[in-house]
Formats: C-alpha cells, sequence, structure tokens
C-alpha cells in the first residue's frame, strides 16, 4: 500500500485547429474532436502502433468532416445531425484503411510486385533514352514529326503543326523507324 500515492492529472488533450494538409477545422467540429479524442486515438495507437499518426489521421479526418459540412451547407443539403458520431465512424474508417494499407506495403507479394514495376520503370527509360539517342541524329523537323506521332497526332495535325505534307511526314517518320529498328537489331557490345 502507498499512503502518499499522488495522483497526476491527466493533461489536457490538444489538438491543432488546422491538419497538417493545411485543411481548418470547423470549431464545432473540433470541440467535439476535443471530446472523443482521446479515447479514439488511444484505440489508433494500440492498432498503428504509432502515436504521431493516430493524432495527425484524427486532425485529418476532423479537417475532412469540417469540409464535408460546409459543402453540404452549400448544396443545401441537411447538415449532419451527429457530429461525434460522424466524427468517430469517419476516423475509425481511415485508421482501418491505414492498417490495411501497411498489411499490404509489408507483403513480400507485394514487394515483388513493385520490384518488377520497377523493373518495367527502369526498361522504360532505357528505352526513352534509346529513342532520344536516335533522335538526336536527326533534323529537328524529323524530331518534331516522331515526337508527334508518338503522342497520338494525326498525320493531317502534324501536317499544320510542322509545316511539311502529310506525305513529306509519313515518309520520313517511316524511315526513321525503319533506322531505329536497325540500330536495335545490332548486337551490343559489352565493354
Amino acid at each position: 500500500m502507498h499512503p502518499h500515492r499522488k495522483t497526476t492529472p491527466s493533461l489536457p488533450f490538444l489538438l491543432n485547429s488546422v491538419d497538417h494538409l493545411g485543411r481548418p477545422i470547423d470549431p464545432s467540429v473540433l470541440s467535439v474532436a476535443q471530446e472523443i479524442g482521446p479515447g479514439a486515438v488511444r484505440y489508433a495507437e494500440k492498432a498503428l502502433g504509432d502515436p504521431a499518426l493516430a493524432i495527425s489521421l484524427f486532425e485529418e479526418t476532423a479537417a475532412t468532416v469540417s469540409q464535408t459540412r460546409q459543402e453540404k451547407a452549400a448544396s443545401g443539403k441537411p447538415d449532419v445531425t451527429d457530429i461525434r458520431g460522424y466524427l468517430f465512424l469517419a476516423y475509425m474508417r481511415r485508421v482501418r484503411r491505414q492498417k490495411r494499407m501497411e498489411a499490404v506495403l509489408n507483403d513480400p507479394a507485394s514487394l515483388s510486385l513493385a520490384r518488377q514495376a520497377q523493373y518495367a520503370d527502369v526498361q522504360d527509360l532505357e528505352r526513352n533514352l534509346f529513342l532520344a539517342e536516335a533522335l538526336a541524329t536527326c533534323d529537328k523537323v524529323t524530331q518534331n514529326i516522331v515526337l508527334r506521332r508518338l503522342e497520338g497526332y494525326s498525320w493531317k495535325e502534324i501536317e499544320r503543326r510542322c509545316g511539311v505534307s502529310s506525305a513529306a511526314a509519313r515518309k520520313r517518320f517511316s524511315s526513321t523507324v525503319q533506322r531505329l529498328r536497325k540500330a536495335l537489331q545490332k548486337p551490343r557490345r559489352v565493354t
């Protein structure tokens, strides 16, 4: 037994009036958030394991609820009747979504998919570098024709923009593509 045990008063729950994205939190939502915040954030801390993330998500949710209320008022729709319940449920959904996202990010299968996507990005980068090198040997008009055609422009649009007839543009494009194919088919020397 501790006869002289002191009880420490709990610290007040303080919430910013603006979330980390710079969105303001309506005063009525902020007062409700101050009430339910300690319990809700404590639960989220246990679920997520990160107190800073839990409070940040709470501020985000409060700002989103404020924004939703403003949009409803602006469009003439009825306001949220139970702000306390609405904020709490929105926060719990946000925490669950964050938890699912962490599970996906920590999954080894998703890491292998990310590696495959990264490899594909490297291949795209190599292709683009090769195209840039090949186009550097062409005159500006031909470069313009090839790039616009690859972007999906029609021959008529290329004719208007480049000042070359569509038949001439087709011929330049075709000959440039043939040169690129030949260059790609040559075996590369490894040094």
